[in-house]
Formats: structure tokens, sequence, C-alpha cells
């Protein structure tokens, strides 16, 4: 739990200037065809380091550290949850679990849970970070000049929530979920993805299955 968030909070440092580069790389034609690292260097000449590294990371970390924590900590109970099913059944599963054990090689019974696991983390994962993703989006909408990139964090949670906050709480609430079917394909993908292949490798090096110790 702490390593997942903390690794968010990293992660989170190192892509607010990223992030704000890329922003103005596709908003500034000052910052066009200049690439990353250039595109870096002149915002910190511009801006300072200070804000360079700090603007928008109050967004970053509200979509980050959700992100983080639901992928990797759902990932290992679910996949331990499996696993304590197939090795310590109870009297309700335990036919289920022999009638597995017999009919399919560990090796695919390893590879169904890291799946399995790999996909509600991957739900989870975007449920948890999608407030943050719409925060950060929002953040850093708009051009060159616009002052929506120099709001905090609570003023755009606020200007998200007060679009419909007319209709009730509810409602005003579904702003934070705005485009969630179409992250739970591209993200749910990605996320699927990385986490089998990473379970895979670990295996490949000889170390256990993620949630079979």
């Amino acid at each position: 739990l702490l390593a997942s968030i903390m690794a968010g909070a990293v992660a989170s440092l190192v892509l607010v200037p990223m992030e704000s580069t890329r922003i103005r790389m596709v908003t500034d034609a000052s910052f066009e065809g200049i690439g990353l690292l250039r595109g870096l260097g002149k915002l910190v000449e511009e801006a300072g380091l200070g804000q360079t590294l700090t603007v928008g990371l109050g967004a970053m970390l509200a979509k980050q550290v959700p992100y983080t924590f639901g992928k990797q900590v759902s990932f290992d109970v679910v996949a331990k949850f499996l696993y304590g099913i197939l090795n310590n059944p109870s009297q309700s599963t335990a036919n289920l679990a022999e009638t597995i054990s017999k009919s399919v090689s560990p090796e695919f019974i390893k590879w169904t849970v890291s799946v399995l696991s790999a996909m509600f983390a991957s739900v989870m994962a975007c449920l948890m970070s999608q407030p943050g993703d719409v925060i950060l989006t929002e953040t850093y909408k708009g051009g060159e000049g616009d002052d929506t990139k120099k709001r905090g964090l609570a003023e755009v949670s606020s200007t998200i929530f007060a679009r419909n906050s007319e209709d009730g709480v509810a409602l005003a609430l579904t702003g934070f979920f705005t485009g969630l079917q179409a992250r739970f394909v591209h993200v749910g993908m990605i996320i699927t993805s990385q986490l089998v292949i990473y379970d895979l490798v670990k295996q490949l090096l000889g170390l256990p299955a993620t949630g079979s110790h």
C-alpha cells in the first residue's frame, strides 16, 4: 500500500514537467518541433524551475496515486485470493479446485490467474483514477495565455462540480467520470497487458507468481 502510494507520488513529480512541456508543444507555436528536451529547457527558462516542477502537481497526484494504488494493490489482492481458493479450498469450492487442478496444467493456472487479476486491476485503476484524470485534463486545458493552468486542484474540482450542480449532487459528481467507458477500453488494455507481462517475467526469472506465496 505505502509502496504504491510512494511510487505514484514519484511518478507524478517526473510527469508534471513532461506534461507541461507536451501541452506547450501542441498549443504554443514557439515550442513547435523543438523536441521534448529542448522544450523542457525552454520552459524552465521562461517559468523557472520551481513553477515547472509544481504547476499541475496536485492534479497529477490526484490521478497518478490512485491509478498506481488501484493497479498494483488490487492485482496482488485478487491474485492472492484466487490462489487461496485453489490452494486452500473451502468445502463449497473443494470439488471445483480439484477439477481445475486435474484438468489443466499449473502453468495455465498461473497464466489464467494473472489475466483475471490484471483485468480486475485495470477496472479498479480506471475507476479510482478517472476523477484525477478529468481534473488533470481540465487543469492543462487551454492554450497560450489561458490562466486555466494556474488554477489549483480545489478550484479546478469546483469548476467541474459546478457544471451540473444545479441538477443535484449525484449528477454533479458524474462530471468527474466523463469518458470513463473509453478509458476502460484504452487504459484497461494497457494495464492488463502490463501486469500479465510483469507476472510472466517474474516467473521466467525464477520468482513466484504474484499472489502464489
